[in-house]
Formats: C-alpha cells, sequence, structure tokens
C-alpha cells in the first residue's frame, strides 16, 4: 500500500523552497481533490487519491509552483468526477483550471494507426506547452507514476502504455532536461517491452553487483584524496548503468552483455563552474582516458541545455568508467532541468535567456505542426528534434548553430536566411564546395552560396531534415506556385474576345474581369485568375461568367489573345518533352492544372488526340525573331567509311549545333545510320543545319526525327 503524503507534508516541503507560497490554496486543493475521489480505485486497488498524491510528490522534488501543485492534484478531476472546469475556475481561479484543462488525458482516435495516435497525442502536447510548460511537467509526472504502477494493468495494454512513454514522454522528458526522471521513464519502459532481455542484463549485474560497487568504492575514495586539497567541496558518486542503457551500448559497441556489467558511471560534482576543466585532468591523471570519448557540454551544451563534461576512462581488469563534471548549479540543471531557472517561479513577466535557450526543441516541433508533414513524418521529425545527439556547425562570423544530427547545408541555410535558403546553390564547408544536401558535422565552418536564378524545387524536401526548413521551403513553392498561376491565368485571358483589345497590365483590373469574380463569388480579380491559372476554373465557365455568347473572333483580337512564346514568357509554358518544338514550328498548346501550359507541334501525336477538347486549348504564337534554344533528335544515314561520323559531328559543330548525345542505330556493309540529341535555336538554324549535313558526300539522308 502506498505511504499517502498529508496536506501538511506537502506544506513543509513547498515551505522549504518557496517561504510565501499560498498554502491555503494548496490545502482547500487537497481536501477537494481527496473528496472528489472518495471512494474510487485504481487496478492496484490502492485508493484512487493515492495517484495524484504521488504526481505531487514527484513535482515537489523540482520545487515547482502552488498553482502547478494544485494543478496536479486536481488533474483527474475533470475527466473521473463530475466536477466541471467551471467549479475548479470558481474555486481555485482560472489559472489552476487552465492547468487542469491542459493535462487532460488525451483520447486515442478509435480508428487512428499507431503512429496517427502517437502524432495526434504529441501535437495535442506541443499545443497544451505551447500554452503553459507546465502542462508538460504535470503530464510527465502523471506518466512517471503510471509506469512505476503499470504491472496492475494488462500484458496488452501495459506495452501500449509503454510504447507510447518509450515515444513520447521519454523525448519530452529529455527536452525538458529532466535527468531526475527520464532515465527511469526509459528504464521502466524498456522493463516492459523487452522483458527478456532486462532480465538478462539484470542478472549478470546481480552477479557482478558486489565487484562493481567495490571497484566503485576504491575509485571514489582514490579520486577524493587527489581532490581535497584544491576541490574540499567536490562530491564523488558511483553506480551501474541502466538496463535500457546496457541494451544500447551493447548495440553500438557488440560487446557481450556479461563484459558490460563492469561497466562502472561515475558523476563528479564541483562548486564551481571552472573547477571542471582542472577536475578532467586530475581524473586523467589518475586512469588513462579512452581516446575519441571525450565530449564538451559546457563549450556546446544540448539543446536542453545540458552541460557537462563526459570522458571515459580505463579501469582495473577491464572495467569501464564513464565520468560525468558538473558544477552544483550544472547539476542542478541537469536534474530538474527547464525547473531550474524557470520565470514562473522567480516572478519574471518573460523568461531568462537560458530558458529561451532550453525551449528551442518546443518551437522546433511546433514548425514541425505547421510544415504539414505526415503522422509518421511527424513523430520521427519529434524524435529527432528532442534527441540528445545534436550538431553545432559555425557560421563565417562565428556563430554556433544547433541543429539535429544528420542535418544538410540547406537545414543551415533555412536556419540563417530565407534568402539564403530559397537561392541555396551550396556552400563551402571548410573551404571545400559541397552541394546542397551536404550532410554536416559538429565543428564545420560553413558558408552558403548563392544564385539569384535558383527556386526551390520539390527535391529538397528530401533531404532537409528540421521542420523548420521543411515549413520555409513548402511556403515559399506554395507562394511561387500561386504567382505562376496567377500570371498563367492573366495570359488565359487573352482568349477571351471581350479582353482582346485590352493592354496586358490593364487586362486583369478591367471592370469586365471585376464583374465575373464578382459573380463567381470571388473576392477579387487575383483569385479569379489563381482559379484559371490552375485548372479550376473553365474557359467556358469564364466566359458564361463574363455574359459572352460566343461568336467568331476577328483576326486581329485573335493575334492579340495568342500567348506570344519568347524569353519574356518562359516561365508560362513548357515545351513538350515527346516533340520538342522549336521557335518557327507550327505548335499548338494545351493546359491541364498538373502542368500549366504544354506547347506542341501540331503533328505531335499527343496533340492531335487532345485537340478534340478545344476548352484546353491555348492560343499561342512565336514572338519574332524567338531564339529560344531548344532539344531535337535527328537520325543521319551515312557511309560505312572511315571518318564519316567525325564529318558529321564536325559539320554540326561548324553549323552552331550542341551535341548532347549519340547513338549508333544500325551499320551494315555499305551504310550505317546514327541518332543524334542536339541542341539548336530555332527551326531555321536546324533547316541550315540539316541543309548542311545534306550537301556532305559521306551523308544519305539527315532528317529530324
Amino acid at each position: 500500500m502506498a505511504v499517502m503524503l498529508t496536506v501538511d507534508e506537502i506544506g513543509a516541503r513547498v515551505l522549504a523552497y518557496n517561504r510565501e507560497a499560498d498554502l491555503d490554496l494548496v490545502a482547500r486543493a487537497y481536501r477537494f481533490a481527496e473528496g472528489a475521489h472518495r471512494g474510487q480505485l485504481r487496478h492496484s486497488g490502492e485508493p484512487y487519491f493515492s495517484h495524484p498524491l504521488a504526481v505531487v510528490e514527484i513535482l515537489l522534488g523540482l520545487e515547482l509552483d502552488v498553482p502547478t501543485l494544485c494543478a496536479a492534484l486536481l488533474h483527474d478531476t475533470v475527466e473521473d468526477t463530475p466536477t466541471s472546469l467551471n467549479d475548479l475556475r470558481h474555486r481555485f481561479g482560472s489559472e489552476v483550471a487552465s492547468l487542469v484543462d491542459g493535462v487532460t488525458k488525451v483520447e486515442l482516435l478509435a480508428e487512428a494507426t499507431p503512429s496517427e495516435k502517437r502524432a495526434t497525442n504529441l501535437g495535442k502536447i506541443v499545443s497544451a506547452m505551447v500554452g503553459d510548460i507546465r502542462v508538460a511537467l504535470i503530464k510527465v509526472a502523471d506518466r512517471l507514476h503510471n509506469m512505476r504502477t503499470l504491472a496492475a494493468m494488462g500484458a496488452a495494454k501495459q506495452a501500449r502504455i509503454a510504447a507510447e512513454t518509450r515515444d513520447l514522454y521519454v523525448p519530452i522528458a529529455m527536452g525538458l532536461g529532466l535527468g531526475a526522471i527520464y532515465p527511469e521513464l526509459a528504464e521502466l519502459s524498456y522493463q516492459v517491452l523487452h522483458r527478456e532481455e532486462y532480465d538478462e542484463i539484470c542478472a549478470c549485474f546481480d552477479y557482478a553487483h558486489e565487484r562493481v560497487r567495490a571497484r566503485g568504492e576504491s575509485f571514489a575514495g582514490e579520486l577524493l584524496q587527489r581532490l581535497a586539497p584544491r576541490f574540499p567541496g567536490a562530491r564523488v558518486e558511483c553506480r551501474p548503468c541502466f538496463a535500457h542503457e546496457v541494451a544500447r551500448i551493447q548495440r553500438s559497441l557488440g560487446e557481450p552483455i556479461e563484459r558490460l556489467a563492469h561497466i562502472l558511471r561515475v558523476t563528479v560534482i564541483v562548486e564551481h563552474d571552472d573547477d571542471c576543466y582542472p577536475v578532467l585532468g586530475i581524473l586523467h591523471a589518475l586512469r588513462p582516458p579512452i581516446l575519441d570519448r571525450f565530449k564538451d557540454y559546457i563549450a556546446t551544451p544540448r539543446s536542453n541545455q545540458y552541460r557537462a563534461l563526459h570522458s571515459r576512462l580505463r579501469g582495473a581488469r577491464g572495467c569501464t568508467i564513464r565520468v560525468r563534471i558538473l558544477s552544483v548549479a550544472m547539476d542542478q540543471v541537469a536534474r530538474r532541468g527547464v525547473t531550474y531557472q524557470w520565470a514562473y517561479k522567480r516572478g519574471a513577466d518573460e523568461p531568462p535567456a537560458a530558458f529561451a535557450r532550453r525551449m528551442q526543441w518546443l518551437h522546433e516541433l511546433q514548425e514541425a505542426q505547421k510544415a504539414m508533414l505526415t503522422s509518421d513524418e511527424f513523430v520521427e521529425m519529434a524524435r529527432d528534434t528532442l534527441a540528445s545527439d545534436r550538431i553545432h556547425p559555425v557560421t563565417p562570423r562565428g556563430d554556433v548553430l544547433n541543429l539535429p544530427r544528420g542535418a544538410t547545408l540547406l537545414d543551415f541555410a533555412c536556419a540563417i536566411h530565407t534568402d539564403l535558403a530559397y537561392h541555396c546553390a551550396g556552400g563551402r564547408v571548410d573551404g571545400r564546395r559541397v552541394e546542397r544536401d551536404h550532410v554536416l558535422r559538429t565543428g564545420d565552418q560553413v558558408e552558403i552560396l548563392t544564385e539569384a536564378m535558383i527556386e526551390p524545387a520539390p527535391s529538397w524536401l528530401t533531404f532537409v531534415r528540421t521542420p523548420h526548413a521543411r515549413r520555409l521551403l513548402r511556403e515559399q513553392m506554395r507562394s511561387r506556385q500561386r504567382e505562376r498561376t496567377i500570371a498563367i491565368g492573366r495570359d488565359r485571358l487573352r482568349a477571351i474576345p471581350a479582353l482582346a483589345g485590352v493592354a496586358d497590365g490593364a487586362r486583369a483590373s478591367c471592370p469586365a474581369a471585376q464583374a465575373a469574380a464578382r459573380r463567381l463569388g470571388l473576392a477579387n480579380v487575383d483569385a479569379l485568375l489563381a482559379r484559371l491559372g490552375a485548372g479550376r476554373l473553365s474557359m467556358g465557365e469564364l466566359r458564361a461568367a463574363m455574359g459572352e455568347q460566343g461568336g467568331e473572333e476577328k483576326v486581329g483580337e485573335a493575334a492579340a489573345a495568342c500567348l506570344l512564346l519568347g524569353e519574356a514568357n518562359t516561365r508560362l509554358y513548357h515545351l513538350a518533352h515527346c516533340c520538342h518544338p522549336l521557335a518557327g514550328d507550327d505548335v499548338i498548346a494545351f493546359f491541364s492544372q498538373r502542368d500549366g501550359i504544354i506547347v506542341h507541334r501540331r503533328i505531335c501525336h499527343h496533340a492531335v488526340r487532345r485537340a478534340v477538347d478545344v476548352d484546353e486549348v491555348v492560343p499561342v504564337r512565336w514572338q519574332s525573331e524567338a531564339a529560344l534554344g531548344g532539344q531535337v533528335g535527328m537520325v543521319v544515314e551515312m557511309r560505312n567509311e572511315p571518318g564519316a561520323l567525325a564529318t558529321v559531328c564536325s559539320r554540326i559543330g561548324e553549323q552552331g549545333g550542341n551535341i548532347l548525345c549519340t547513338r549508333t542505330l544500325g551499320v551494315g556493309h555499305r551504310f550505317g545510320s546514327a541518332h543524334f540529341d542536339l541542341e539548336v535555336r530555332n527551326l531555321n538554324h536546324l533547316v541550315r543545319l540539316l541543309d548542311a549535313l545534306r550537301g556532305e558526300t559521306v551523308v544519305v539522308s539527315a532528317e529530324r526525327v
């Protein structure tokens, strides 16, 4: 049976760290919750009120404020008793009621997949934390006590709750820096989800426990003797590894569990931050360090602002000693995380800078929510965001960025400025040229290179890692797509006879277009153009909205209504890859919602098939002297004699053609043929090139394909 805190015990512990606490509010919340849960039992058979008291006891260890403790006492009253939020608001104030509302258990979607459940729960927790971080603290404490008493549940429910704890609550507790809580959460979930491994590890540890304990006491005593002259206030704590830590190390190193049972964890706590580095020197003099296993989290703190020195030492008889060195203040941050420098407790209007840095991960999760990710992507992104393993590349000005492991050059660009992100052409890492998808490492000196003509492409989303980068790129691509659809819609207005005589700049804002937008129930002409350009409004519907009855267009009107194909308008259309039209070809264009305006040669079989749908046809004509350059296919039949292919290639080059690719189609005794993919300026250029080839004695025929 659990030992339940009394209201006096709670009051005494609160006064120990907050002499101005409103103990009357705590007492009223205690009595109300006790009465509301009277007669209710947990699955274990214990009084239900023992659960909120256990949650309060956990939060007392974090020295939380009175409203948080009251909300912890009351957090299940709304869901499990007739009490309403209005009752709580009337009795205890809006602050306590708001916290209780935030921690009300999340209802799982009955038909959702496991990943959707996790994403939904995580999303709601993130949204609640944005409003008040104390919601997360209560939720984590609530989950810790539920995990401690999980044995009373059925096996299936144990597995589900343990998996949710591992995937959601452990990362959140890590993000909050709650070193006093997240290791226990991770251990309890591992115990349920990997029972056989857990039992095997515990058996090995029980066998080695006395030897490890003896070695730990011997090492601690020896170390304290060395530290005492210079650091009389230093403390040394020793403990074996948690089972889930051993399993992670075993997967990483491939060592047998029996050997890992001898790993010793040592924590050295000194009075001042400046004492940490000298103590490291003493440790390395006492036991030889393992190379490449030193981590300086003082110079580069983790994303939750955890600071310490980590090192590994070689102990006696193959024992590995994993050492952490912290100051007293660093140890408080490591244990209590976000609560140590908490703005609420200090009565400040704004959180201190350290608090804001510690909550950077929460802002990254907000970005992930805005980035329109799938459920699986959101959960994976949250896991990456909350991971303690981060990288710290450096800008040319010496600023250090904090990014998740696996972040790329483009993530770096997005973290600095949108102009760098949208026009990123690659970069330099330590002076070496790299591509956008280059994965960065801690200490990399990174410079972003840009080109004004470059724009974000969908492929960029396949290699960025941060939610912020995904959101920025998606927003920019949506914005650019809307600009393009409006431009396409504006040019499609050329096909409306009533607007054919209106100047280009005034066509979209003329009274006829504005009246059509109103008749279609659209906010403005831009909305009409976007619909027209995206294919959600047909030309027939637009003509009807403008009151047109059809009829023959005049020649001048038809010419004015054509989209000009030239260098100035290349962003409004695409040249079809099936027939590769060149400037000067007889062409026809079609509009589709997916591809926009596509230009074909009239003899293209795709164009012949689509021409029956007159509403898709977009009138186009080539701009005078258009020389856009384009790709074209050509088959040359030539005599099978030495130097024939060289002669053909030489003639193509002399005529200004650029050979992209060539392949042999067939070689006979007297003749052979080859296919060329060329770049030429326009149709006239191609005709001159073909005429030049046909004039060569080795060429039998040369034809465009």
